[in-house]
């Protein structure tokens, strides 16, 4: 079954005016706070874009823009991936095809070179962002039900304070820009009671509560061939489940006729 949205990845100089526009007006819609020279300035760090367009009409209703970079670990090279500006219009919440282009774009890095690790570097501003990355990689940290090694840990607080120096606070692992940052905007993804009853979301709240005011949690996952290939699994799998039930839906209307 085809999704409602057909994504693409292409290298940011490839990025049409027009395309620029519709991303900056994106998340304008979504979040408070976005200056046309703040998008500017973020995009032009990224290398990568995945762009997200309804597939009937062509319409541009989502993107993220990636980052590629490689360090050490430990002594062993690592390559990282980091996600910047990332946003869906609200209407097409739930569709996966953001997911899939993501895990297209990592699995082709990690196969370059099979033996070097892949991780993912994320500024979770909200609970969404947060749950993309623990709901799909078990080894993300932070998350309430890992104990990560602490030579991941200690690398992970390094990477944040070279990249993003003072603005990054190692005792709690949260980033507050030194300039007014991003927000999401009110009503939009809030934590209500029935979404604080989930154990990662009630997580991400007690780690980050300055969300509502455009602090961020940094995550790191490493980006597994295995998890890779069950995202995949997981998506195809509601995809059919989806079909059959419509398909039964659609039987019993014409049995009532």
């Amino acid at each position: 079954m085809l999704s409602a949205l057909k994504g693409a990845i292409v290298r940011r100089e490839e990025l049409t005016e027009l395309q620029r526009v519709q991303m900056l007006a994106l998340m304008q819609l979504c979040y408070v706070g976005v200056t046309a020279e703040r998008f500017s300035r973020d995009l032009e760090e990224k290398q990568y874009v995945i762009l997200l367009s309804v597939r009937r009409t062509g319409e541009l209703v989502g993107f993220s823009t990636l980052r590629v970079a490689e360090d050490r670990m430990g002594g062993q090279p690592v390559e990282l991936v980091y996600s910047g500006d990332t946003v869906i219009h609200p209407d097409h919440w739930g569709q996966k095809e953001l997911q899939v282009q993501f895990v297209r774009f990592t699995a082709w890095r990690r196969l370059r070179r099979p033996l070097r690790p892949v991780l993912w570097l994320l500024l979770s501003g909200g609970y969404k962002t947060y749950l993309l990355s623990v709901n799909n990689f078990p080894r993300t940290i932070p998350r309430h039900d890992w104990e990560p090694p602490e030579e991941r840990v200690a690398f992970m607080h390094k990477l944040a304070t070279r990249w993003f120096g003072s603005q990054y606070d190692p005792e709690r692992g949260i980033l507050r820009f030194e300039e007014q940052n991003y927000r999401v905007r009110d009503g939009i993804a809030p934590i209500d009671r029935e979404a604080a009853a989930h154990p990662h979301i009630a997580y991400f709240a007690a780690r980050n509560p300055g969300h509502v005011d455009g602090e961020e949690l940094v995550c790191l996952a490493e980006l597994r061939l295995r998890d890779l290939a069950l995202v995949v699994g997981r998506i195809v799998v509601k995809q059919v489940r989806g079909l059959t039930r419509r398909g039964l839906r659609l039987i019993g209307v014409r049995a009532r006729a």
